[in-house]
């Protein structure tokens, strides 16, 4: 038995390297070595699907479609997303899909455009309207993504007979006017999706008008848009309000766009009146300001010299927690007219004797005072500036005259001082020291004011201007908001400036956009205009659209805010329109607070949407305009102002330059705030610099100064050299 045994395990000892060599014959499966992503379209329109393939290249070079194996995902889910190779689209943008399988991955990029139109719906599909007056036309899309939106600005508008019916009227979409009597087919169109419409105009003649509200009471610089419609021969009415003449019996109290929409400016009661031919309509106006809670006068408490002056503003607090400048509208009064007297619409003051007098602003029993000072102190020195400053012939120029008195108090007395230039040939200087470049050379800008003289020399180059940039070079703004255009001109050696107060500004269609002498243009009615300025023969433009869709939303921005008590921080207010637009209103919109008591808001021109901290609490500021309303979060908190600092903290400049410091103020409770335009700039030697409200130091001469901005007693200082 045991022999057997053994020779049993010898022979499977025998057969171990035949068995070896049948396992070394074994396949290998093949491996996964890269994946290769394709897409049906690869560009596809929001809302729309697209396929992926997923195709696996293995290592026997085979291949294998892996799409409902591997794992999809996308770079931005956003725009869109993937799943079993089906592909979702949701935005506009582009987004990386990748497939994943054993570790290995394969990409594709996907381009998504906007949205395209499937199919459109116009706001009437048959409508009759008397000849010489409008109809707008409204377009909704419905979207490739399934949603609808105002196509109105997006479709291509035609009139199948433009002699009867006009399309896009002083260019606002979809807008028609009836010419003559008969019909036409309106049509709106964007790439190969139309929808029409038939309009009828009649002959019917237009018999009276009629003006609504029939009364309105319109808070101080609020808006409230007035509607005529006119009533016809064959007993029909329609609204006229694009197609009559609108005015205001005064401007001053209330002033009116062309398309209805009166701004109330002053406090009284104005006719709005509606004509079209030799017929009118009429309804009154009431800008009142009854919710007037106090007026305060700034600056507060001044003191000045004899013989010179001090403008004073009055800003209006209302109960709604909004500011107002009321300058030009409360009445101003001296205590005292031996010591200062006072403009009775102006607010400047001049100081005559020695001795105090309070100044008084009233407005519908509210009244806001504050004590005037008046010094023996004498003139010591006087100091003009800028110096050195190098303009092209036809632009103007700001200058400052700074006189320091024996008390060592600095006063601006540009409206006291006299001015000269002694060299008329090369510039010429105006009341309160506006300076006009004529001719090539050097002029000397003298000031004199009690006995003592200051001069700083300009000189006046003999270049010539090239070219104009108008900027904004292109906006959108809504009717009866406004927006400030600036010139900067080019000249033949290659230097700039901006001659914004020098140029001619003018608007191609003043019915759309009307404009200032000094660029402001304001919106009359939907459509667009051409926004010219020129000096001499050279010239440059920009285009401004009145948009005329309806404003959809207002939004505040920052929606969250917190301050400390005294300090303030600036919203400002941006409006969507339905067609998609958007246009910065702060300066428009009617800004207010509440609750009052814890925060105002300024509607004053410049500080527009600016808040300031009254005490500890949450208020809430709203903008208004055209009936919309957008709200933000104010927290004012009980930190107090511990320091100031000033950046840059030692510059160093020339004669020729300028420089803008930003003041910081640091909190007790480790915050910090931006204070630069909320502190007292001075310069301590006026010789040297003077300082702007902003923080812009404008050189005087040469030397060292001290900067000083001055907060709620708080003081922060910076050196400045001019070299």
């Amino acid at each position: 038995m045991k022999k057997f045994q053994m020779l049993m395990a010898l022979l499977c000892l025998g057969l171990l390297p035949a068995c070896s060599t049948k396992n070394s014959a074994v396949t290998t499966p093949p491996t996964l070595t890269s994946i290769q992503i394709t897409l049906t379209t690869s560009s596809v329109a929001a809302g729309l699907p697209d396929q992926l393939t997923a195709t696996g290249e293995y290592s026997n070079n085979t291949s294998q479609n892996l799409t409902t194996s591997v794992t999809w995902t996308s770079s931005d889910t956003n725009v869109a997303t993937a799943s079993a190779g089906v592909v979702t689209t949701f935005a506009q943008g582009t987004a990386k899909i990748t497939g994943t399988l054993s570790g290995v991955s394969g990409s594709v990029t996907l381009t998504v455009s906007a949205p395209t139109i499937t199919t459109l719906a116009l706001s009437s599909t048959s409508a009759s309207i008397a000849r010489g007056t409008t109809l707008q036309f409204t377009a909704t899309g419905t979207l490739t993504n399934g949603t609808t939106e105002n196509a109105t600005g997006l479709v291509t508008w035609s009139s199948s007979n433009p002699s009867v019916v006009g399309i896009n009227v002083n260019g606002a979409q979809g807008l028609a006017m009836g010419l003559t009597p008969g019909t036409s087919t309106i049509t709106a169109t964007s790439g190969a999706v139309s929808q029409s419409a038939i309009l009828t105009v009649t002959s019917a003649t237009l018999t009276s008008i009629s003006v609504t509200p029939v009364s309105a009471l319109i808070p101080l610089g609020t808006l409230q848009q007035f509607t005529a419609t006119g009533t016809f021969s064959d007993n029909s009415t329609q609204d006229i309000t694009g197609t009559v003449v609108w005015s205001s019996s005064s401007i001053n109290v209330a002033s009116i766009t062309v398309s209805g929409l009166v701004t109330g400016k002053d406090l009284g009661t104005v006719s709005i009146t509606a004509t079209s031919g030799a017929l009118s309509g009429a309804s009154t106006a009431t800008v009142n300001a009854a919710d007037l809670k106090s007026i305060a006068i700034v600056p507060a408490n001044p003191a000045i010299a004899q013989s010179t002056s001090e403008g004073f503003s009055a800003i209006g607090t209302f109960n709604d927690g909004s500011t107002h400048n009321l300058t030009a509208q409360v009445a101003w009064s001296s205590s005292n007219t031996v010591v200062a007297s006072v403009g009775i619409a102006s607010g400047l003051a001049k100081g005559l004797n020695l001795g105090t007098a309070t100044i008084t602003a009233m407005l519908g029993g509210v009244s806001g005072s504050t004590s005037l000072d008046v010094t023996n102190a004498t003139i010591t020195s006087m100091s003009v500036s800028p110096a050195g400053r190098d303009i092209a012939p036809a632009t103007k120029l700001q200058f400052t005259a700074t006189g320091t008195f024996s008390d060592s108090s600095t006063q601006v007395l540009n409206p006291d001082a006299t001015w000269a230039s002694d060299n008329t040939a090369v510039a010429t200087v105006g009341a309160g020291g506006v300076v006009t470049a004529v001719g090539p050379g050097v002029a000397n800008i003298s000031a004199a004011f009690g006995g003592v003289t200051g001069a700083a020399p300009l000189t006046v180059s003999s270049v010539t201007l090239k070219s104009i940039a108008v900027s904004p070079a292109s906006a959108v703004i809504a009717s009866a908001s406004q927006l400030l255009f600036t010139a900067k001109g080019t000249f033949s050696d290659g230097s700039t400036q901006d001659i914004s107060t020098t140029v001619a500004w003018s608007s191609s269609a003043t019915n759309v956009a009307s404009i200032t002498s000094y660029g402001q243009v304001t919106g009359q009615s939907a459509g667009t205009a051409t926004i010219t300025a020129q000096q001499g023969t050279v010239s440059g433009s920009a285009a401004v659209l009145v948009a005329s869709s309806t404003l959809n939303s207002v939004q505040i921005t920052p929606a969250n805010a917190t301050v400390a008590e005294q300090t303030g921080t600036q919203f400002n207010a941006v409006g969507t329109f339905s067609d998609g637009s958007t246009q910065n209103l702060t300066g428009s919109v009617n800004w207010t607070s509440s609750p009052a008591s814890v925060a105002t808001v300024s509607n004053a021109p410049s500080t527009e949407g600016l808040a300031t901290g009254i005490a500890t609490g949450n208020a809430t500021i709203t903008a208004l305009f055209a009936g919309l309303a957008g709200q933000a979060s104010l927290t004012v908190t009980n930190a107090t102002l511990t320091s100031i600092t000033i950046v840059p903290a030692m510059p160093d400049i020339t004669l020729d330059g300028s420089q803008q410091f930003t003041a910081t103020g640091n909190f007790s409770d480790g915050s910090t705030e931006q204070l630069t335009d909320q502190v007292t700039w001075t310069s301590s030697e006026a010789t040297v610099a003077t300082m702007s409200p902003d923080g812009l130091a404008s050189p005087a001469g040469t030397g060292t100064t001290t900067i000083t901005a001055t907060m709620n007693g708080v003081k922060g200082t910076a050196t400045l050299t001019v070299n």
